[in-house]
């Protein structure tokens, strides 16, 4: 791996962008698809979109009235075999006929009827039982005749009767067939279901009217609503959704395919290693590249953007959607310009993403295949926002490109103050990230077994015998990512299939279990059959001396701030009601049981396992080739990941960073279980004090206070002395020097096989 020490170049940074620029202006595939495919997509779209309008107009629906005879005649629900005027806006949008079912036994009307939807014959059947006008008007007169006599006595208790003998007697009942597998059938029986609620709304009101009953008393006030928005921002609103999504997916497209052309094309011509041996840094070049597909991703945004805004305009103009809805109307200039704002942070976030991932490309085929998995890792991101109730707030302004995204629309919605106050989140998040992403795309730049790794058919067989042959003391970056992936995909379907424990026994076998089946036992078998030595892929070593009282010490220290930022995320990520409640009766069955018996089921086994995995076997392997950070980051993640409480995952996460740091310093996955051991511990004994609140007035008032909802917190004052003290400690793992054993071992036994391999083969020549 080559790295560069000095500092990138502005006049040879410059140089390779114009460079990269200009060999892409000559491509015609990149022109078509940045600005001749924007231009021809949207206005084809429209014009699609207008020719079926006129298609997508109210079709007639036939529907079928089986036993029309039934029917009362006032109010009359078919005039001239049509739909009563009084009943539908447009009664020629439904056409009516009625059949009775010849030959059919009374039992098999209904299935006869089915039939007639499912061939198509009708949309929509309406079954009217036999009797149903002597029924409906005896049971309304009865009615009346009741309601008149008790309220000549004014008996109440005969009104009641009256009631009661109304709701025995059984109500005349209408049918109605239709079938939601198929559009036009649903249509039609949405639209007759409204037919027959005013059908029936209009015989109620006839039946007060006909008693003398004032019909008003059956709407006795009308509702008006009134939407006070402006046009400008109802149309903000409708367009503050739909502009960013359009723009960030463009972005992320625009930026993928010059990409791949750039580095995976150039190592099909051949010319990447020319520049490479040129005297422009790694750095350099990355920075060039990185600004021409920066300004791809822009371009590709913005016309496809403005396309869509012209064509949309035009549209909704011709279809008549802007006159009757302002918020279909053409979007903001303001919109524009916030949008466009936000787009160069978010298209160089993109654009280091689809570099580093093409550096990884052998060829422009097999760079294609990456489009998708970082499709699939961004589009939720994307997709959160448009989730119903999702605001601007701390807690989204963290997440990124979400953050960005929000910021955005609240800018376009006018929200001002709200878009000030999260922007200096939004922005720490949305540059952290892409200095991340840009460190990456430069690390894999110099990195020559990334740029320059063999392009060979894969066979199974071949990769079988390997694995088995060349297995070396830890497990390869390969294998570490494939036992992560395998470890969260066992506990997501294992969740999935959990069910509520009832019973101490239940509970204990829905924490050991996937804590031993699940995470364990990949780590241990993987280390057994992939790696020479399980001691070492597991780091099992001692490390040096201190460093476990080192890790005791800070399990101590560093819980009082792992509390509060436990209790800060709870503030930022409230824990739903519901979640709340069902964690309730898990609680309380652990509040029934012995204090070491808790302790040892959710602080002893979880800290085994899940250290003997992520910082064993997986940490190991990430680690390799001076990953150190990769594997702090990695890890970090997939054990924040394997958390199944979403607030418990990113206090998870935090945890997993510090344990990864001391695990690479000490080159042992010992004090990391020391650590873990310690903090859970804490956490469970510091709950159980909620129950004894006079412990609180010892000497343990000095570290714990009661809060006013009843449970224990730690002292402001000990929570700042206490990390001092943990800030010390890490210091303290700073000082150590072993982190680079795992390498010295691996390539010490790579030295004995390639050994082993030279003896082979003189043995074999001779």
């Amino acid at each position: 791996m080559q790295q560069d020490s000095q500092t990138p170049r502005f006049s040879t940074i410059r140089l390779i962008y114009l460079r990269e620029m200009r060999d892409q202006l000559r491509d015609r595939r990149t022109i078509f698809t940045i600005a001749i495919l924007p231009m021809l997509v949207y206005p084809l779209v429209g014009m699609l979109m207008l020719q079926m309008a006129q298609f997508t107009q109210q079709q007639p629906i036939s529907i079928c009235i089986v036993g029309e005879e039934n029917l009362p005649g006032e109010p009359s629900l078919v005039i001239d075999d049509g739909i009563n005027p009084a009943l539908l806006q447009k009664p020629e949008t439904v056409r009516i006929e009625s059949r009775t079912p010849v030959d059919v036994a009374p039992a098999q009307i209904d299935e006869t009827c089915q039939s007639w939807i499912r061939d198509g014959l009708f949309d929509a059947v309406v079954l009217v039982p036999a009797g149903f006008d002597k029924h409906a008007n005896s049971a309304s007169e009865s009615t009346s005749n009741a309601t008149n006599d008790s309220a000549s006595n004014n008996d109440e208790s005969s009104v009641a009767d009256a009631s009661a003998d109304d709701d025995s007697e059984t109500v005349p009942q209408i049918e109605l067939l239709y079938s939601v597998a198929s559009d036009q059938s649903r249509v039609a029986g949405d639209r007759m279901q409204m037919v027959l609620d005013r059908w029936r709304s209009l015989w109620v009101k006839e039946r007060l009217i006909r008693e003398g009953i004032d019909a008003s008393a059956l709407r006795p006030f009308e509702i008006e609503s009134r939407d006070i928005a402006p046009e400008s921002t109802r149309r903000a609103a409708f367009w503050s959704k739909l502009l960013p999504f359009v723009m960030l997916v463009w972005a992320m497209t625009g930026a993928f395919y010059p990409a791949i052309d750039l580095v995976a094309g150039e190592k099909e011509r051949g010319t990447l290693e020319t520049l490479l041996c040129s005297p422009a840094l790694r750095g350099e070049i990355v920075w060039g590249k990185l600004a021409a597909v920066t300004t791809f991703s822009i371009m590709t945004s913005l016309l496809n953007v403005v396309s869509m805004q012209l064509t949309a305009t035009f549209a909704f103009h011709q279809l008549g959607l802007s006159q009757g809805n302002a918020a279909m109307g053409s979007p903001p200039i303001g919109a524009m310009l916030w949008l466009l704002l936000a787009l160069f942070p978010l298209s160089a976030l993109f654009s280091s993403l689809a570099l580093a991932v093409a550096a990884m490309a052998r060829s422009s085929k097999e760079g294609q295949y990456y489009l998708m998995p970082l499709m699939m890792v961004t589009l939720p991101l994307v997709l959160v926002p448009l989730l119903p109730g999702t605001t601007l707030s701390l807690g989204t302004s963290l997440i990124p490109v979400t953050g960005m995204f929000l910021l955005v629309r609240a800018l376009v919605e006018g929200q001002y103050s709200e878009a000030l106050l999260h922007l200096p989140v939004v922005a720490l998040v949305t540059f952290g990230c892409l200095s991340l992403a840009v460190r990456w795309a430069q690390r894999q730049f110099e990195n020559e077994d990334v740029l320059f790794r063999d392009g060979e058919q894969w066979d199974l067989g071949m990769w079988m015998r390997h694995l088995w042959r060349d297995r070396q003391p830890v497990a390869s970056v390969g294998q570490a990512l494939m036992c992560g992936v395998i470890v969260l995909m066992g506990l997501f379907f294992g969740r999935l299939m959990a069910s509520q424990p009832h019973s101490w026994n239940d509970l204990a076998i829905a924490i050991l279990l996937p804590q031993i089946g699940m995470i364990l036992a990949p780590a241990l078998l993987m280390s057994i059959v992939l790696t020479t030595s399980i001691r070492t892929s597991l780091r099992i070593r001692f490390p040096q001396r201190g460093a476990m009282a080192a890790a005791l010490l800070l399990g101590f220290t560093l819980h009082p701030t792992y509390s509060q930022l436990g209790y800060w995320i709870g503030e930022i990520y409230p824990m739903s009601d519901a979640a709340k409640e069902a964690l309730m009766p898990i609680m309380e069955m652990l509040n029934a049981q012995p204090l070491w018996a808790v302790i040892f089921m959710m602080a002893f086994v979880p800290a085994i396992c899940e250290e003997f995995t992520f910082r064993g076997f997986i940490f190991g392997g990430l680690a390799r080739d001076r990953g150190g950070l990769r594997a702090i980051l990695v890890t970090a993640l997939m054990f924040g990941f394997s958390h199944a409480i979403f607030q418990q995952s990113l206090a998870a996460t935090v945890m997993g960073c510090v344990l990864g740091w001391i695990a690479l310093r000490t080159g042992s996955v010992l004090p990391g279980i020391v650590l873990h051991v310690t903090n859970n511990a804490l956490s469970l004994s510091v709950a159980r004090t909620s129950e004894h609140p006079e412990l609180f007035d010892s000497w343990l008032g000095f570290f714990l206070r009661q809060s006013a909802d009843g449970t224990p917190s730690y002292q402001p004052i000990w929570i700042v002395i206490s990390a001092s003290l943990a800030v010390a400690c890490l210091i303290y793992y700073s000082l150590f020097n072993d982190q680079h054993a795992d390498d010295e071992e691996i390539q010490k036994s790579e030295r004995e096989w390639i050994k082993s391999q030279e003896l082979q083969a003189s043995q074999t020549a001779s």
